[in-house]
């Protein structure tokens, strides 16, 4: 789960009385759609993506705070290969209710998790991230977070065509 330091929630759905109550909708965040996002970015990249539920269980379903927590998690559940780190700093919606663009400041770190060390990073600092034609809040968000996932691991290679059955 990426880790939010913004202090808002960022929530996408689930907010309302009538999501909570009448249509029973999870609440569902911009970390939460980002850590979804980037997992299809990555396994659309050839990567070998551990289901989110091990990753849950393995963190007691708390963001690490940092590059060394999230190696340290990795480390002590014995999760093979790679982790990702991905540490949202800023995402400020401009304007806050019918955004045209989101303001985001998001790193993407990639940890070994046998020995914890940081094999690469990449970060978008801030700036704004256009979200044409969206008219609410949680549809500028999950706009906003397809682009920044497809940007913050775009130098992780193209992506591969889907293997034919």
């Amino acid at each position: 789960m990426p880790y939010n330091e913004t202090g808002d929630p960022l929530t996408v759905a689930g907010q309302s009385i009538l999501e909570r109550y009448a249509f029973r909708t999870e609440r569902v965040t911009v970390p939460d759609v980002l850590a979804s996002e980037a997992r299809l970015q990555l396994a659309s990249r050839g990567f070998t993506v551990v289901p989110a539920e091990v990753v849950e269980s393995a963190t007691g379903n708390r963001a690490p705070g940092s590059v060394g927590a999230a190696a340290d998690i990795a480390a002590q559940a014995k999760l093979e290969g790679v982790a990702l780190y991905l540490d949202v700093r800023r995402w400020d919606p401009d304007p806050p209710t019918e955004p045209r663009v989101v303001i985001v400041n998001v790193t993407a770190s990639l940890i070994d998790s046998s020995s914890g060390r940081l094999l690469w990073s990449n970060a978008i600092r801030t700036r704004p991230i256009r979200t044409p034609g969206e008219v609410t809040l949680g549809a500028a968000y999950v706009a906003a977070v397809r682009k920044v996932a497809e940007e913050l691991l775009a130098p992780l290679g193209p992506e591969r065509p889907a293997a034919s059955r």
